[in-house]
This record gives structure tokens, C-alpha cells and sequence, in this order.
């Protein structure tokens, strides 16, 4: 299992600061150049870049800015987008070759040695930790680092390593179908959801790009957070899902409704349940959607007349119910298969 956590470098001086800007702008630069390379090659099925471009840059950091390039290009390719990629972000791919780590006792308990980098440059730059990065104590630290920059702000991504457990063998199997008014609803007739579509609706309340905005993202994404942490995992051996894809463009709702449904992050939803799984032994299993919410799961008559709204009535055998609950035991008759 390998996890990350990002430690904020925000409160180095301003000279230092100054300097880790012209380091993200070069390396942006340079990744640029070297997919230009690539595409005009069209060499996607490299491992490592051979060829240097013209750069203060060190050779060593160079070879790493070549593979994230790489890594760029591949990715454009696999989604099937011919057109070519254009590195925008401030994100920097870095290894043990680049950066060393120190644990202090003061108030910055965590100072990141950054050197190889070119011009002489050698930044000793502080953190702090913090109950997210505390998770990962008993992990094995990985030589593998992120420097990344947002807005005003800095940050380390630090990798952590662990062996997965073993999978459960007793407890309880269950259904979920996510859905947008109840962030969770299981087989067995439970919801979990501390107030997500009010969450959605802050969000399209705010202007996008905003402070408010984002804070109302933030807010989401806490949410949903607290939502999984209700699940009792301790009781649970596998959970089944949907393999829920593109249904933010596949919607056929009224436009206002579609507004609010842009702000429902589902992929999060699933991302830290099968993360939250994974940890903890629990078998975590995607199964086709198709005709969830429209199958009776009491006679197993499909038809998209059975469901009316949040309710199911079945046409044919008159069983009503919740609908999600009704959907949710739908998903772990598919998981079981």
C-alpha cells in the first residue's frame, strides 16, 4: 500500500521562496520542451529520456523532468486525446538524489534538504507535521518526493509504504449506491451522509475561483470525509460499488439541477473508500450500474418505471421501497457473482 502526505514549506523566507519559483518555472520550461520532443518523435513507447535539452538545470534533474514528460505524453495517449499535452502546473517529480530529510524537535519538526538541483542551488526548507501525516508513523517512509506549488502556497508530498493486510474473513457483506441527496446508502438499510447536498449547494452559490469557493470545496470534501468515517468497517468483510463513469455528462436533468450535480465528486467517494478497504482487509468490488436502481430486488422485474425519484414501486409485483436502499441491495447481489 503506498500513501501520501503533503507537508506545507509555506513559512520559508521569502528569499527562498523566491528561489523555488524560478525552480518550478524552469522545470515547467523543460518539461515543455521535452514533450515537444516526444510528439515530434513520436517515440511513446520509451522508458527513459536519452537526450538533453538546453537548461541551468542539473543533468540529474533533467533526466527526472524527462520522465515526468514522458509519463505526460503516455497519459494524453492512453485517454485517446491526439491533440498534443502543455505542462502547466507547478509539480516537480523528485527522488532521494535530490532530497534529504531531517526531524527536528522545535517548531518546525521537519526541515527538507533540497540540493542536485543546478546553479548551486541548496534549499533547507521547514515544515511541520501534523494528525494526517502522523497516520503514516509506523509506515516506511519511500524515497520518492513532490514538490508542488498552488497559488501562494508550497508543499512536499512525502510517500509512505506499507504491506496490505489480509482480507476479512467474517463479518458482513453489503451494497452501496452513492448517490447524490444520500452520499451512501447500504444493503442493509443505513445512510451515511452528514449534509452533502447543502455542500453542493454552497459550492454553486460561490463564484468559481473564489476564496468562498474554494473553502466551500474544501467543506465537500471534509464532508465526505466524515460521511465514510460513520461506515462501521469493523463489522464489514466486503463492500461491493458501482463502477460509476462520466454520469456528470450522461445526465439528462434540468440545467439548474445539472449545476449542483458538477459538484458531486463521486470518483472522490469511491477513491477513500477503496483506500479506507484496502487498510483494513475488506474485499472492495466494482460491479456494472446498469439497471441498479431500475431492478426490483424483491422479484428482480426491471423497468424504469420502478423507480419514482427516491421511492421504488415495482409494476409488477407492487414492492415498494427506498429507492437507493433498493438499489444498494441490487449492487451486492452483483458482487457476489
Amino acid at each position: 500500500m503506498l500513501r501520501r502526505s503533503q507537508i506545507s514549506i509555506t513559512e520559508s523566507n521569502s528569499g527562498k521562496l523566491a528561489t523555488l519559483d524560478g525552480i518550478f518555472l524552469e522545470s515547467k520550461r523543460v518539461v515543455n520542451l521535452y514533450i515537444d520532443l516526444i510528439w515530434t518523435a513520436k517515440d511513446f513507447s520509451s522508458k527513459f529520456i536519452t537526450f538533453k535539452v538546453d537548461t541551468w538545470l542539473s543533468a540529474r534533474l533533467q533526466q527526472c523532468l524527462g520522465k515526468q514528460a514522458l509519463e505526460i505524453v503516455k497519459s494524453q495517449r492512453k485517454k485517446k486525446i491526439k491533440h498534443k499535452p502543455v505542462f502547466k502546473k507547478d509539480v516537480i517529480n523528485l527522488d532521494a538524489r535530490f532530497v534529504d530529510v531531517q526531524y527536528d524537535k522545535n517548531s518546525f519538526d521537519i526541515w527538507f534538504r533540497i540540493g542536485s538541483i543546478g546553479n548551486k542551488i541548496f534549499l533547507n526548507l521547514p515544515g511541520k507535521k501534523h494528525s494526517h501525516f502522523h497516520k503514516y508513523d509506523l509506515w516506511a517512509t519511500k524515497k520518492s518526493y513532490r514538490l508542488r506549488r498552488i497559488g501562494a502556497k508550497y508543499f512536499i508530498d512525502m510517500v509512505f509504504e506499507k504491506d496490505a493486510p489480509e482480507l476479512k474473513l467474517t463479518g458482513e457483506s453489503i451494497g452501496i449506491d452513492q448517490g447524490f441527496k444520500k452520499l451512501i446508502a447500504t444493503s442493509n438499510s443505513q445512510k451515511f451522509d452528514t449534509g452533502l447536498e447543502q455542500a453542493y449547494l454552497k459550492i454553486v452559490s460561490k463564484k468559481q475561483g473564489s476564496k468562498a469557493f474554494k473553502r466551500a470545496l474544501a467543506e465537500r470534501d471534509n464532508k465526505i470525509g466524515e460521511s465514510i468515517n460513520l461506515i462501521p468497517f469493523n463489522e464489514i468483510k466486503s463492500i461491493a460499488v458501482e463502477g460509476l463513469k462520466n454520469i456528470k455528462h450522461k445526465s439528462k436533468f434540468s440545467k439548474k439541477f445539472n449545476n449542483k450535480l458538477q459538484r458531486w465528486s463521486y470518483p472522490k467517494v469511491l477513491d477513500k473508500l477503496s483506500l479506507r478497504c484496502e487498510e483494513l482487509g475488506i474485499l472492495f468490488k466494482k460491479v456494472n450500474p446498469a439497471f441498479t436502481s431500475q431492478k426490483c430486488c424483491s422479484c428482480g422485474f426491471t423497468h424504469k418505471s420502478n423507480r419514482l425519484g427516491e421511492n421504488f414501486l415495482c409494476v409488477k409485483c407492487g414492492f415498494v421501497f427506498d429507492a437507493d436502499f433498493n438499489a444498494a441491495k441490487n449492487i451486492l447481489v452483483l458482487g457476489s457473482l
